[in-house]
């Protein structure tokens, strides 16, 4: 369906533009605030990313996953936005501060056995580097391809693919191996 809807935009069709900024738009917010990024920040950098896929749309036909391009072009923007305020860093110095809020478990679980999964899922989660949890939320939360990620945290697919398989390995380690199968359920 995103690829019959990003081809109307692409041929002009405002409709559709609405119908991906309203699909994408929180998605987009939640990532960025997984980067750690304050939510004023980030809805001026949404907006930005917009902006500039609404004004470029006649040069995207070569797009074939919309929400990795999304994805891609707000974390790049932020990292420019990142890379003018930091003059005394590099880029690389950055540290990642990559959370995940899991508001889905109220809707899966009863209130009782939530507080309790939650905290294991934090340890989990802790248990991790940000880099790591930002690989686990894109493979297994928005399902892209190792090779998206790839691009996306700027490394190879053969390291994407490593990084997966260290933080499973990692995960496995503490014992809670269920909470890893409720995330790939989502």
């Amino acid at each position: 369906m995103d690829e019959v809807v990003f081809q109307r935009f692409v041929d002009g069709d405002d409709a559709a533009f609405t119908f991906i900024y309203n699909k994408y738009v929180d998605l987009l917010l939640q990532y960025g605030r997984s980067l750690g990024f304050e939510k004023e920040v980030l809805k001026d950098a949404i907006q930005d990313v917009f902006v500039k896929l609404y004004l470029n749309r006649r040069n995207l036909s070569e797009v074939r996953n919309l929400k990795y391009y999304l994805f891609r072009s707000l974390k790049n923007h932020l990292l420019d936005m990142l890379k003018v305020s930091v003059d005394t860093c590099s880029i690389d110095d950055y540290q990642y501060k990559f959370t995940i809020k899991w508001n889905i478990l109220n809707e899966l679980i009863a209130e009782e056995d939530k507080k309790e999964i939650e905290g294991k899922l934090n340890k989990l989660l802790s248990s991790l580097t940000g880099r790591q949890r930002e690989i686990i939320y894109l493979r297994f939360i928005h399902e892209l391809e190792y090779e998206e990620i790839a691009s996306l945290m700027h490394m190879t697919i053969q390291s994407s693919r490593k990084a997966v398989s260290r933080a499973i390995g990692k995960m496995r380690k503490l014992k809670v191996a269920f909470l890893f199968i409720i995330i790939c359920l989502w």
